[in-house]
């Protein structure tokens, strides 16, 4: 069973089971999925308006779970139901087979004040962060630092929900009070944390077993992301870094990791060392990456689950290239309007075979409902800045 995201991340982990010839119940909870048009797809569990708690999606998931014959592994693609089966876990591992750690463990990844402390107590090399205990001590500690840097959430999911952005950008005193302003209507936990200058980002994807040790792992440099700033991998190129994997691998190992796990690091270049980022509790949307370099991670941690004796497998081959469909377009046409993407570069990249998030002959559906999202998106998105136009004019 997939759970459901908006992203190409569930689908590829539905093609990629797929494709074996494994019957794939999609677990649709959200609105604007790709991956329920699938044609890998076969049968879809429709579970939307889901509490914070996840009542109603563990309720709907032991429910369906008395019918089965047979435990049938979950693989969780968002922090949202990763929090939820962790939670629930117990009550869950009945019916189903989850790669997923307790909940405290996912609790430390997931809220990113305990993350960054977590990285103060292994001695992990990691942006500065400051820990402000309400609005007010955020305006004058905000004051007190270089700019610019960035606001970001403790919990990253109701923010981006509330915001459409995963951080502010500051780089001036006038934007701390508009954040501080807008964050006041809000009750999130927030931090401040320095911008670690250059482009180097790194991302790795990785399964632990239940002693807590990597069975399979493969990275990648992110080349391009989407939103250009801050956000996910729109073009990636695989590529083996023993120096950046350590860190992220040693975390883990620290706290007793089991499941899937997606580390991201940031190289330095004030001291040439790679900084944690975060480390994504789940799947990654690069997941096909890792299987066209002979790493399936998704099918690895099917078949520990299912008892397999399985071989580490902690090699895979360098530049293997793979493009986020219509997001690396629009991060190439944002990079280009600010100059900082020459035209040369975009047609460089083209010449090169690449593994496509979205695009596939052999499942074509998905495209063309990624597509009519985007221009729902776009409607949606100029009906809102007309009306707000209108707004201000009366």
């Amino acid at each position: 069973m997939v759970t459901a995201g908006t992203t190409a991340n569930g689908l590829g982990i539905v093609r990629g089971f797929g494709r074996r010839g494994i019957r794939v119940i999609y677990l649709d909870t959200v609105r604007g999925s790709i991956a329920r048009y699938s044609r890998y797809v076969s049968q879809r569990l429709k579970c939307r308006g889901s509490s914070e708690s996840g009542t109603e999606l563990t309720g709907m998931l032991l429910d369906f779970g008395k019918q089965l014959t047979r435990k049938i592994m979950i693989i969780p693609v968002g922090d949202r139901e990763v929090l939820t089966f962790s939670k629930h876990k117990k009550e869950l591992e009945q019916f189903y087979y989850l790669p997923v750690p307790d909940h405290e463990i996912v609790l430390k990844l997931v809220n990113k004040r305990k993350f960054y402390r977590l990285l103060d107590e292994l001695k992990v090399p990691h942006a500065s962060t400051y820990f402000p205990e309400n609005i007010s001590e955020l305006r004058s500690m905000g004051r007190k630092i270089n700019f610019p840097y960035i606001i970001k959430p403790a919990y990253s999911l109701p923010f981006q929900e509330s915001f459409h952005r995963k951080c502010f950008f500051i780089n001036s005193a006038r934007e701390l009070d508009h954040a501080s302003s807008r964050l006041k209507k809000k009750n999130f936990e927030v931090m401040i944390q320095e911008i670690i200058p250059g482009r180097d980002i790194y991302e790795f994807y990785t399964y632990f077993n239940k002693e807590a040790e990597p069975l399979a792992f493969c990275g990648w440099d992110k080349i391009r992301q989407y939103p250009p700033d801050f956000g996910s991998g729109s073009f990636c190129r695989s590529i083996s870094r023993p120096d950046a994997m350590e860190e992220g691998i040693k975390v883990l190992k620290a706290i007793g990791y089991h499941g899937l796990a997606a580390p991201e690091l940031k190289k330095d270049p004030r001291d040439g060392r790679y900084k944690l980022i975060e480390i994504n509790a789940r799947t990654t949307l690069q997941n096909r990456l890792a299987a066209a370099c002979g790493l399936d991670i998704e099918y690895i941690a099917y078949l520990d689950a299912a008892g397999y004796p399985i071989k580490n497998s902690l090699e895979f081959p360098d530049n293997i290239l793979w493009i986020d469909d219509f997001a690396d377009l629009a991060s190439c046409l944002i990079l280009l309007k600010r100059k900082k993407l020459a035209a040369g570069e975009i047609l460089r990249c083209m010449k090169y075979r690449k593994l496509h998030s979205v695009a596939s002959w052999d499942d074509p559906v998905p495209l063309v409902a990624r597509g009519i999202n985007i221009c729902i998106d776009i409607i949606n998105i100029l009906i809102q800045k007309r009306n707000t136009r209108r707004t201000r004019t009366f």
